[in-house]
Formats: C-alpha cells, sequence, structure tokens
C-alpha cells in the first residue's frame, strides 16, 4: 500500500523523488568522505591513473588474502546505502549498475582506465545457463577479494597461440570469502560455473593500453572464433564501418579502403577488409591482394589464406581482382 500510495503521489508531483535523489547523492558523498573511503579512493585515481597497484597502499590493502579492509569498506557503503534506500524506497544510489545473465554489477568508481566495482554471482542462475563453449581474453589487470558465498570456477590459461589456435590450460577453482584472485587478462580468465546461494566479490580492474584485441576461442579445441578491438575508439570505428556496410553506401568505400591499409590494429583493420569485400567486392579484392603481397604486413598470411579460399570457391574473382580503372 505504501509503494501505491507514493507511486500514485509521483504521477501528480515527482518533487518528493527528485529530493530522494539528492539525499541519496549526499548519502554517497558521505561515504566517499569518511577516511577509510577517502584514502582508498585518492590511491584508486592515482591507479587509475597508471601507478602500479604496490604504489597505492591503501587500494592495495583491499586485496590482501584474508584482509579486513575490503570488508570494511563495503560493510561501511552497504549500511548508508540501505539507511537511505529505506527512507526513499522509490530511489536508486546513483552508481552505474547492470545486469547479466550469472549476476550483476555495481560501480562503485571510476577513473581513467580503471573500475572499482561489486559483483555478484546467483547460484540459480548459474545453473540455467547452457555450459560455456568459449572462452573471452582482454587486454586488462584485474583483482578480486570475495567477500561473501562461495563457488567453483575455472581458471583458463592461454599457454600459446600458433595459427590462430590457442594452446588452452584449464585448473579448476573453490572461492570462498576471503580469496584474492589476480590475473593477467591477456592470457588468463575466471569463468565462475557454480555458486552455493550468491557469491559476492569487490573487483579491482585496468585496461591496458596499446593495440591487443579481445580474442575469443572455443574451449573444445582452442579454434580462434572472434576477435574485436579492445578500446573505445576502435570499437566504434568497427560498428561504424558494419552500419555503412549493411546500409549499402558505396560512398564510405575509399574511407574503408584507407582503414584497410592504415597503421590501425590488426582486428580493425582485418573487419575493414571483410566489409569491405562485402560493400565492394572488386575494390575489397584489389586491396585483400596488396596486403597478401606485402612482406612485412602483419596480415599478410591471414589475406593470403583468405584469397586463397575465395578463388577456390569463385575463380571468376581473379578476373575481377586484377581490374584497375
Amino acid at each position: 500500500m505504501f509503494h501505491d500510495k507514493a507511486l500514485a503521489d509521483l504521477r501528480e508531483n515527482d518533487e518528493g523523488w527528485t529530493k530522494g535523489q539528492r539525499d541519496l547523492a549526499v548519502l554517497l558523498g558521505q561515504w566517499r568522505a569518511r577516511p577509510e573511503a577517502s584514502r582508498v579512493l585518492a590511491d584508486f585515481e592515482r591507479f587509475g591513473e597508471g601507478e602500479a597497484l604496490e604504489a597505492c597502499p591503501s587500494l592495495a590493502a583491499l586485496f590482501e588474502s584474508g584482509s579486513g579492509a575490503a570488508r570494511e569498506l563495503v560493510a561501511n557503503f552497504v549500511e548508508l546505502g540501505l539507511w537511505g534506500l529505506r527512507s526513499h524506497p522509490l530511489g536508486h544510489l546513483p552508481l552505474r549498475h547492470g545486469v547479466s545473465h550469472a549476476g550483476q554489477t555495481l560501480l562503485l568508481s571510476h577513473w581513467g582506465t580503471a573500475t572499482l566495482a561489486l559483483v555478484s554471482y546467483e547460484g540459480e542462475r548459474l545453473c540455467a545457463l547452457p555450459q560455456a563453449r568459449a572462452v573471452a581474453f582482454t587486454p586488462l589487470q584485474s583483482w578480486s577479494f570475495v567477500l561473501a558465498g562461495s563457488a567453483t570456477a575455472d581458471r583458463v590459461r592461454c599457454a600459446a597461440v600458433e595459427d590462430r589456435c590457442a594452446e588452452l590450460q584449464i585448473e579448476t577453482l573453490a572461492l570462498e570469502p576471503g580469496d584474492v584472485i589476480h590475473r593477467d587478462g591477456r592470457r588468463e580468465t575466471i569463468q565462475v560455473r557454480g555458486a552455493r546461494g550468491c557469491l559476492v566479490k569487490l573487483r579491482l580492474q585496468r585496461f591496458l593500453g596499446g593495440s591487443e584485441p579481445v580474442r575469443e576461442f572455443a574451449l573444445a579445441d582452442g579454434a580462434l572464433m572472434h576477435q574485436a578491438a579492445s578500446n573505445l575508439h576502435d570499437s566504434r570505428c568497427e560498428l561504424a564501418i558494419s552500419v555503412l556496410s549493411r546500409m549499402g553506401r558505396r560512398d564510405a568505400v575509399p574511407v574503408i579502403s584507407r582503414i584497410v591499409i592504415g597503421s590501425g590494429h590488426e582486428g580493425l583493420r582485418w573487419q575493414a577488409m571483410r566489409e569491405l569485400l562485402a560493400l565492394d567486392t572488386r575494390a575489397g579484392m584489389i586491396l585483400l591482394g596488396q596486403v597478401a603481397a606485402s612482406e612485412d604486413d602483419p596480415l599478410a598470411a591471414l589475406a593470403q589464406e583468405t584469397q586463397r579460399r575465395l578463388l577456390c570457391t569463385w575463380p571468376e574473382l581473379e578476373r575481377i581482382s586484377q581490374w584497375r580503372s
């Protein structure tokens, strides 16, 4: 009845909700100003700008096995947040959050290339998921402290990659409160398989610079299934290229061609090549031959194999790829 009345009041006047949101923002600011949180967040900003975790002692203390620092930080946040939500049951804390098939994520802070978040995995949701068929490796550093709950997980290591096929090594882990997991996302990933009740962890991540892509491999045989840009700019470029290709925008061919032969990362260039072949086969085949003939282009071997397969399937493309006018 209380919620029904509150909703009815909001239809007439939303000033109460607006005031509630302001109050919740003030509470969040009070939590951030507390000594234990302010020291961590000051270190977190330095970490997000590139400092080593070891040079940020208050932040590093959160990810020491069995440490009480992470529990204290999160307990104070939860206590203050719940108090505010009881006072404003239709409000929400002004923090970014997301829901996945397995659980939820609440972003506590974001600075530079780093994020600090609360992550939960719900046992019932995990049980309902189909068995994983692939594993993705992302260029990031990650530290996790298990706050509550227990779960089983697989640590999947990418030992080596040769001819677009990865050698995968899988180790089963038992996650318990107080455990700390550190991984280099370029070579390792953690796949939570099952949880008793709900697993909650505090997670620190920092995305690495450079052009190394996100790569997804099949668990069955290690075959490369998908590759994508790991930074926002290149991801936007890939999306724009795909949209232009689907729209049949042949006026975009010169721009896409420049990306193919440009200095961008391999994933972006190859995505541009694929879309160019679909949008303008003649232009795509000419550039494919140019890349395949290069002696120092890292995409040369892939271009040669693609060119061979296309010509085996459609021999007439040989004549098309030789047109220059």
